[in-house]
């Protein structure tokens, strides 16, 4: 049975809900502290891309915690007052999951820097090197998550932003 937890997966989540708790602590006093949870879902496409989905998913639950705790009141429990805030947390949880099965994989990033479509390996001319295209390959996949990502993050703000103004 494959391990999850290696130290990329522990490393990364745990850097994660460090992260997580610095921004709920900092900003939980101000108006932006709806938009932390938000932002949270851009440090999840990396973790997703360098541990994997699993570290992706573990993060953005551990994350949850630590902004229900932290972010929003009453501090120190799970509970949160606000059907806003309840809202954007659900929110959160709905997208980091999405995000964390849009992201491709490691392991199939690296199969298919080796073998195009045709399952054959890619011819390289004597100015483009493997590692080049591996390379080229892996960012197209890093901005067409990040692109995931910033479209989740938009939804999510629309959807909070049509939520607030139907209650005033």
């Amino acid at each position: 049975m494959r391990s999850f937890f290696n130290s990329k997966f522990l490393l990364t989540t745990t850097l994660c809900a460090g992260v997580a708790f610095a921004m709920s602590v900092l900003f939980r006093d101000f108006a932006a502290k709806a938009a932390v949870p938000v932002t949270f879902l851009l440090a999840l496409v990396p973790v997703a891309l360098i541990a994997g989905r699993m570290a992706s998913l573990v993060a953005a639950i551990v994350a949850s915690i630590i902004f229900a705790l932290y972010l929003f009141e009453p501090y120190g429990r799970l509970a949160i007052d606000s059907p806003v805030d309840q809202i954007e947390l659900l929110c959160f949880g709905l997208s980091s999951v999405g995000v964390a099965l849009l992201s491709p994989r490691p392991q199939a990033l690296a199969k298919k820097s080796t073998q195009d479509s045709s399952g054959h390996a890619p011819p390289y001319s004597s100015l483009e090197s493997e590692d080049t295209l591996k390379a080229s390959q892996q960012l197209e996949t890093w901005i067409a998550t990040v692109g995931y990502a910033i479209v989740l993050t938009a939804i999510v703000t629309l959807l909070l932003y049509f939520w607030n103004s139907m209650r005033y």
